[in-house]
């Protein structure tokens, strides 16, 4: 903030004088500010945990995103205060809200058992949101549409995952969940912040990994996939099956060669996609591999 006396960009709140002051002149711009904060201390951050009044922070996960009331049953009036428990849980959730309600609940589950961070899953969220007020979800299998939307959700925060990988945790058929990434991927159209933005060179590492191949053959294979996605060459074509074609030619190269098979059962992806994605790379820069 500006000083309006100097013009220094010095002016800082004093929690001691309650002043907001300038630390270039000594220019006194405003007193007694407001304190926003608790009106407790906390030394430790077990003191904190227990003074602090407030609940979790807003989830997407949760159907009502976390604001709501629940009622105790009273001992006095036992009867009535359950009555009143059952009453409040029913009405709790609405009739629009139920299909939301489920999803969710899938949507929790499987990302937790995928080990997926929160972030993910508040993704997805957030995308079946959507889906369901825009009626999107209709005459859609559930556990296929959580997939879609958790396959999404990793695209959108740039971790390398590959569909199939989703495919086998929830036993989809191919046809029915490329249906429902369609319906998710339109989502993109209404809201511009869910649009994919992971890059076929983040799954270099993952498959580096997988082969046990050294940092050097990754290296090199992140430049040349970055230069195919720079220029255009990339679009259409599966990121994982590129990067996985991009470390096949560079291993090669480098005499750390791995076979098309091993790389194939590695990813587990055929090796007719490795070795079209291979001639793709080839053909683009004009490269002639001697083995």
């Amino acid at each position: 903030m500006k000083c309006p006396e100097c013009g220094e960009d010095t002016l800082i709140n004093d929690p001691t004088t309650n002043q907001r002051v300038c630390t270039s002149c000594g220019y006194v711009d405003e007193e007694q500010l407001i304190d926003t904060g608790p009106e407790w201390r906390a030394y430790t951050q077990r003191d904190r945990l227990n003074k602090e009044r407030i609940g979790a922070p807003l989830s997407d996960s949760i159907h009502d995103r976390g604001l709501t009331t629940r009622l105790d049953v009273s001992s006095k009036n036992r009867y009535i205060s359950m009555k009143l428990k059952r009453i409040h849980e029913k009405t709790r959730v609405s009739n629009n809200d139920k299909k939301l309600v489920t999803l969710l609940s899938i949507l929790n589950d499987q990302s937790a058992k995928m080990g997926l961070p929160d972030y993910v899953k508040n993704t997805a969220s957030t995308i079946l949101r959507k889906l369901v007020a825009t009626k999107a979800a209709n005459r859609v299998d559930k556990n296929t549409l959580v997939a879609a939307s958790l396959y999404q959700a990793c695209k959108i925060n740039q971790i390398p995952r590959h569909h199939q990988e989703f495919k086998d945790k929830f036993s989809l058929e191919r046809n029915e969940f490329w249906k429902a990434i369609k319906k998710v991927q339109s989502i993109k159209q209404i809201s511009p912040d869910l649009k994919s933005k992971i890059k076929p060179n983040e799954y270099i590492p993952m498959v580096n990994t997988s082969l046990n191949l050294p940092q050097t053959v990754a290296t090199k294979a992140s430049q040349l996939v970055e230069r195919m996605y720079e220029d255009g060459m990339s679009s259409g074509k599966g990121y994982l099956a590129l990067s996985a074609a991009a470390v096949y030619l560079i291993s090669t190269l480098m005499d750390k060669k791995k076979t098309q098979k091993e790389i194939a059962d590695a990813l587990k992806i055929t090796e007719v996609t490795i070795r079209n994605r291979y001639k793709d790379i080839v053909g683009a820069f004009d490269i002639e591999v001697k083995i």
